[in-house]
């Protein structure tokens, strides 16, 4: 049966709030677990039944399809909500469905794992802060508090330009930013933006209309420069990793900033990197922490704090990882005990003793496993 537009525009006016909090918090794709703790937090459902018509309500429209979470290759028993093109042409006030893109059925399940963690951060981290304050939860005052904060928990992949010019007009930041490393930083990017839109106007005519064809492009983005440089040589130098190292390197890392605040003269960032996939291993984290480190210390021109919070799906995962990080090197040479593991990367990624004193990292995990992968069914899948 087709359902005309004019029922669609009725269904989204009405479920509008439940939309904006899946296309701003989930990227468009939320579970259902998470939707209704949302719900419940700001007043939108009295119960799980009438969160339930609701969902059903735009899952028979066609603005939401509903969609088997599935995780490492197993289903749980939770389901995932998923915008349909209409959804998000309402959002976007687009013409017509050509307009926007869709979003494919997943294949693989990075960007529901993204969206769990994110999720769980606000809900867990941020609301309370706002209900602390004596505020109403909404999703106004969720994205007040995120942009005070000046978090990039909302950005996505390839969207660290956009963050950084926001940073450089940012009124409380400016007299602490070093502006022309900040200015040439959005420079690159902008050029890197620009020679991507040439490369696919290339690659288009170059495939006759038909397609994309191909990208006429070094680097494909900001997000993957380092990598894609990094193949072309081997022999590139940590200096030059450092260099190039941006905003969208943080984000392709699932890295997010979490807060960027001033105390006293000082600027203290927070910095999570979520472990989506139980893959990282404690070398990979602590180049990226080296990495942001002389980042933030080429954007403001003070002193900076760094506190880097490594969150895992659950506390096996997170001890694993921090053992390897406290665990102690030994000199080839002398057979000496030396600092511990985490410590001696940093140096080797040119993070001085005095600089180490001013990066905090902490392990931590969001209990994933058991929220939403069904505790031990799924725990030694994941663990492989």
């Amino acid at each position: 049966m087709t359902i005309s537009n004019a029922n669609k525009q009725t269904v989204c006016d009405k479920y509008r709030l439940y939309l904006e909090i899946i296309y701003r918090f989930g990227n468009k794709v939320i579970l259902m677990k998470q939707l209704y703790q949302y719900a419940q937090m700001m007043g939108i459902a009295r119960s799980f039944s009438a969160f339930y018509g609701s969902i059903t309500d735009l899952v028979n429209a066609d603005i939401l399809r509903k969609e088997s979470f599935n995780a490492f290759g197993k289903k749980t028993q939770l389901q995932m909500l998923v915008m349909r093109k209409y959804g998000i042409r309402f959002l976007e006030e687009k013409p017509d469905s050509y307009s926007v893109a869709s979003v494919k059925k997943a294949i693989g399940n990075e960007r529901i794992l993204i969206s769990i963690f994110k999720n769980q951060y606000i809900l867990n981290k941020v609301i309370p802060r706002i209900q602390k304050e004596g505020m109403r939860v909404t999703l106004g005052s969720i994205i007040d508090l995120l942009e005070r904060d000046h978090s990039t928990i909302l950005y996505n992949k390839n969207q660290g330009l956009p963050f950084l010019m926001k940073m450089h007009n940012e009124a409380t930041l400016q007299k602490y930013l070093d502006m022309l490393s900040v200015e040439q930083d959005i420079e690159n990017m902008q050029d890197i933006k620009r020679r991507m839109g040439e490369g696919l106007k290339k690659g288009s005519k170059a495939s006759d209309g038909k397609g994309r064809g191909r990208l006429y492009l070094p680097e494909v983005s900001s997000m993957n420069r380092i990598d894609n440089i990094a193949k072309r040589s081997q022999d590139l130098s940590k200096e030059d990793k450092i260099d190039n190292y941006t905003i969208d390197t943080m984000l392709a890392f699932n890295a997010y900033v979490a807060q960027i605040r001033i105390d006293k003269g000082q600027v203290k960032i927070t910095v999570l990197i979520f472990d989506i996939f139980n893959r990282s291993n404690v070398y990979k984290v602590a180049t990226h922490i080296a990495c942001m480190y002389h980042m933030f210390t080429r954007f403001f021109e003070c002193q900076i704090e760094l506190k880097v919070g490594v969150v895992s799906i659950d506390e096996f995962a997170s001890n694993h990882l921090k053992s390897q990080a406290e665990s102690v090197t030994i000199d080839f040479v002398s057979k000496e005990r030396r600092d511990s593991r985490l410590s001696h990367i940093f140096e080797k990624w040119h993070v001085n003793r005095l600089m180490k004193e001013r990066i905090e990292v902490h392990f931590v995990d969001y209990d994933i496993t058991n929220q939403f992968l069904d505790g031990i069914k799924h725990a030694n899948l994941v663990r492989r």
